[in-house]
């Protein structure tokens, strides 16, 4: 991940210059000072707007170094979504407060403002209500478990409950550990194919006890709802991609969707693209995997040959990149030794495959006790 670091006076410049050094021991990290105090290894700016457009789609974490309001005005035009927003906080410069202003959760706002306030001395500012009530965070519980929210807008359901004290079951369709929240209620689907919750608590309201609110972790759309549902999507399928050369992102999206239709999966479900090292610049899959915000690894043919398992043997392939398979081997390894759920399918020049990895769902108590 690329962060950035904005400063606009002299002694701004100097805290910039500090910040940076520390925070590129943990990732990458450029400083940018207005130009008239802009230090030696800083980047010089003139128009605020023009670069905060910039680093906005670029960088995972923008630090302004100066007054809220200037970096209130700075990202207002270019402001998206919560999972898409990059994390912002702002510091004074003193660094007697840094304050997690934009995407406290999904983009880890709230971690960074932590963080940056253990290395520079700094009160740490969060109004996260469920961070600041200790109350489990389900944008953030998906983020660390690799979930897509498949209606961002039942976050504030789910939390507006909890806030207010009501109880909220949880479904899932995938393993889980540790502990559940206070005031979430284990559910699982009876033999009418309806939920209840796990253990009915004794004088409870209601014919069911059933929460009308609750979450449910499942990969199809047709799974068990409650009256008000929040579905988290599992991120567990790898597609290992082949090609020739040139082919285009909208071509290779355009049969991943064909494929993806043929065996009925979500590509909301994919979680990274992998191939063979010669197609580590393929401008083609890079195209496609930014498109679908998920990372793209590569392996050497010697890596993808030792996967084992039994996969489509191809002569032509072989003689070409030196593996007699790259999109079923690259799916495998990738997912770090999954089912294979798709084999080889192939068109046009393109080769696609996929793994599945069940995760498994990891609870913390009270959002991780904070």
């Amino acid at each position: 991940m690329k962060a950035a670091i904005i400063s606009f006076t002299a002694r701004g410049a100097l805290k910039n210059r500090e910040l940076a050094a520390l925070l590129r021991k943990k990732l990458s990290c450029t400083g940018y000072s207005f130009y008239k105090y802009a230090l030696e290894g800083q980047t010089a700016f003139r128009e605020v707007r023009s670069l905060t457009e910039t680093l906005f789609s670029s960088c995972g974490l923008l630090i302004f170094i100066g007054a809220a309001g200037i970096a209130v005005r700075a990202i207002a035009p270019f402001l998206k979504e919560k999972d898409r927003d990059p994390a912002v906080l702002v510091m004074d410069e003193h660094a007697v407060h840094v304050v997690s202003l934009l995407s406290g959760h999904l983009g880890g706002g709230n971690d960074w403002c932590r963080q940056v306030a253990l290395l520079t001395g700094a009160e740490p500012v969060i109004t996260t209500a469920t961070d600041l009530n200790g109350v489990f965070a389900v944008d953030l519980f998906a983020r660390d478990n690799g979930l897509f929210i498949e209606k961002r807008e039942r976050i504030k359901e789910v939390s507006g409950r909890l806030l207010h004290g009501e109880k909220v079951g949880v479904y899932s369709e995938l393993p889980w550990e540790g502990e559940l929240p206070e005031l979430l209620v284990p559910c699982e689907k009876g033999g009418d194919g309806l939920l209840r919750p796990r253990l009915a608590e004794e004088g409870e309201k209601g014919d069911s006890g059933l929460p009308e609110c609750g979450i449910v972790i499942a990969a199809q759309p047709q799974a068990v709802r409650f009256p008000v549902t929040c579905r988290l999507i599992p991120k567990d399928l790898t597609v290992g991609i082949g090609c020739r050369k040139g082919r285009s992102g909208a071509e290779i999206s355009e049969f991943l969707q064909t494929v993806f239709q043929k065996f009925d999966l979500d590509k909301r479900r994919i979680a990274r693209f992998a191939s063979i090292s010669l197609k580590e610049k393929e401008a083609g899959i890079l195209e496609l995997a930014f498109a679908e915000r998920a990372p793209f690894l590569t392996f050497t043919a010697q890596e993808l040959e030792a996967v084992p398992g039994k996969f489509e043997a191809s002569g032509f392939v072989r003689k070409t990149v030196g593996v007699d398979n790259v999109c079923e081997r690259a799916a495998v390894l990738g997912s770090g030794g999954g089912r294979l759920l798709v084999p080889r399918q192939a068109a046009g020049g393109i080769t696609i495959a996929a793994a599945q990895r069940m995760p498994v769902i990891r609870f913390y108590r009270n959002d991780k006790g904070n």
